[in-house]
């Protein structure tokens, strides 16, 4: 059996996904050489999930038919609550470590533009089965999708800051647009359907904010990006030193100061004599009116709040590109501030081939899946820097694999 993806499919689909994924495990490396600018472009995409095979994804990316072969094989790997989400991001920055905001300082600016989105959701089996199996499935029983939660947030962002001009350690501060916040959290959420299909019952319990017009700007932010890098004694003699680097990346709030329309969900509903497809679509009886949502135990209102930025923490060891030995380890956590994303653990090894050539592999748990392998190359010639990386390779060249990672960073010295 073949069938296309439906509009509804996949809307349904793309709110649990939220679009696309922003981590940087692209070793940063320690480089202390003497510049006088610098313009460096980064930017991936990351996507992925606990259950959800490569396969699947791909086909609402960049279309296709789903079989039932490749619902199945998705479908057997769930379990009660399963993650997935995603990572954009895009961001440039210029360096000039010949302007000196501070006379007493050896430091330069930073100017720095970018775009970043974070989505994604934790979503029950039930809750798969109904959108890619349908509602027949569940006759006579109880759909659960307790527990579920989702979240998509995008902005847009200009800053300005300083950086050291020996240690390259850097922090600006940065002015967002957000133009998209998108949540909703579901503590009690359950879909009781009888043997004959015609009784159905739905008790929800939680909350879903989204917004409430096309605007591009929908709140504005500030927020901060820190890379500060500390030295430590390495090494079975601590001969040697080694560089940790914390870092921060658009860790603040925005305000939305365009209300979002939020609806408060406490109820439980009965239907009798209907069939289940006479509660969603066009002619629904379940619609935004707000008489009838008052009837069925649902609030709405326009609000206006303060919301996290799409920020992450990362803490690890980098490599360090002035030593003289040929194999680094590097290895760090990583941190957002989201029930969806677990915290990701990685470590791996960075092995130099030539002054010009590096490769590294590493492995990971955690984020919005469970383990998966990275490979990266990196090429320095001269003032000129490129690396391609992915943290799931498996994912990247397999339609087995649990998504696809894919980031590129550019550096140019003058």
């Amino acid at each position: 059996m073949r069938e296309k993806i439906t509009y509804g499919t996949a809307f349904i689909c793309l709110m649990f996904m939220g679009q696309f994924t922003q981590a940087q495990l692209l070793p940063i490396q320690y480089d202390t050489l003497p510049r006088s600018q610098e313009i460096i472009f980064a930017g991936g995409a990351d996507y992925a999930g606990s259950a959800i095979q490569s396969q699947l994804f791909s086909k609402f990316i960049f279309g296709g038919m789903i079989t039932s072969d490749i619902k199945d094989a998705s479908d057997a790997r769930h379990k009660g609550l399963n993650r997935l989400g995603g990572v954009l991001y895009s961001d440039i920055e210029y360096r000039n470590y010949n302007i000196k905001p501070f006379k007493k300082r050896d430091w330069g600016m930073v100017f720095k533009t970018g775009y970043n989105a974070f989505g994604g959701g934790l979503y029950s089996d039930d809750a798969f089965g109904l959108v890619f199996y349908g509602n027949e499935r569940y006759i006579g029983d109880t759909m659960s999708m307790s527990g579920m939660d989702l979240t998509f947030v995008s902005v847009q962002k200009i800053g300005v800051g300083c950086i050291d001009n020996i240690s390259k350690s850097n922090v600006s501060i940065n002015l967002y647009n957000m133009n998209n916040f998108t949540s909703g959290s579901f503590r009690d959420f359950e879909i009781s359907r009888s043997a004959d299909g015609q009784d159905v019952t739905v008790v929800m319990d939680g909350e879903l904010q989204m917004p409430n017009s096309t605007k591009f700007s929908q709140g504005i932010g500030l927020g901060v990006d820190i890379d500060f890098k500390l030295p430590v004694a390495w090494g079975n003699k601590n001969d040697q030193t080694a560089y940790i680097q914390i870092l921060a990346k658009n860790v603040g709030m925005a305000y939305l100061f365009e209300g979002q329309k939020y609806y408060r969900i406490d109820t439980t509903i009965h239907f009798s004599g209907l069939q289940f497809s006479d509660l969603i679509g066009d002619n629904a009886i379940l619609n935004d009116s707000i008489d009838m949502l008052a009837t069925l135990g649902v609030s709405s209102e326009i609000r206006k709040r303060a919301v996290l930025l799409p920020g992450f923490i990362q803490v690890g060891k980098i490599v360090d590109v002035h030593q003289s030995k040929r194999l680094q380890s590097f290895f760090g956590i990583r941190l957002y501030p989201s029930i969806i994303y677990s915290p990701y653990a990685y470590a791996g090894l960075h092995y130099k081939t030539t002054d010009w050539l590096s490769f590294g592999a590493n492995i990971g748990y955690g984020g919005f899946t469970n383990f998966r392998g990275g490979l990266y190359a990196s090429m320095d010639i001269k003032k000129i820097s490129l690396g391609l990386a992915s943290e799931n390779i498996v994912g990247l060249i397999s339609k087995k694999g649990s998504g696809q990672s894919l980031y590129i960073r550019f550096k140019c010295a003058f």
